[in-house]
C-alpha cells in the first residue's frame, strides 16, 4: 500500500480548522479527532508548522477508527453542532504529502443537500516539492483556500 500523509483544512470566516486524516487499508480517507484551531491572522511560518505537525500524525493502512469520537471533536472545536452549520460559509482543501511532494486540492462547497452536496475537488491543484523555506507550505495553503469556493 502506498503511504502518504494527509490533512484537511477548513476555512471559516474567523478561523482555520486543521484535521489529521488517516487513510483506510482499502483506500480513501477518514478525518480523525486530531484537530487544531487557529485564527486566520496566523503567520505563514506558524501555519506551516501546524500543518507539518498534522501531516506527521497521519497514518496509512488503518483498519478501524472511532468516527463518533472524531465527529464530536470537530463539533467541540468549531462550536458548530450540525453538518449544515459546519458547511455554511466554509471552504475546504486537502493537503497531501508523498515522498517530499505536496499536493493541495481546492474544493467547491456544494452545501448539505441536492445533487452537488458536499465538498467537491476542482481540477486545479497546487503541487510543489519539499520547500527550502517551510513558510511556502502556509503560502500555498492560503492560495489553495483562495481557489476554493
Amino acid at each position: 500500500m502506498k503511504h502518504f500523509d494527509r490533512v484537511g483544512i477548513y476555512e471559516y470566516p474567523d478561523k482555520y480548522v486543521i484535521v489529521t486524516i488517516n487513510t483506510w487499508e482499502q483506500g480513501g480517507g477518514m478525518q480523525t479527532d486530531q484537530i487544531s484551531v487557529t485564527s486566520k491572522d496566523i503567520d505563514n511560518l506558524e501555519l506551516s508548522e501546524l500543518i507539518l505537525k498534522h501531516l506527521a500524525l497521519s497514518k496509512s493502512g488503518v483498519n478501524y477508527f472511532d468516527r463518533e469520537k472524531a465527529k464530536k471533536e470537530l463539533i467541540k472545536v468549531t462550536g458548530l453542532k450540525t453538518l449544515k452549520a459546519q458547511m455554511t460559509n466554509s471552504k475546504y482543501i486537502s493537503v497531501n504529502r508523498n515522498n517530499g511532494i505536496y499536493s493541495i486540492g481546492p474544493t467547491v462547497n456544494g452545501g448539505t443537500s441536492g445533487p452537488k452536496k458536499g465538498y467537491h475537488f476542482t481540477k486545479e491543484k497546487i503541487e510543489f516539492n519539499e520547500p527550502e523555506k517551510i513558510t511556502e507550505i502556509g503560502i500555498n495553503v492560503k492560495k489553495g483556500l483562495e481557489l476554493s469556493k
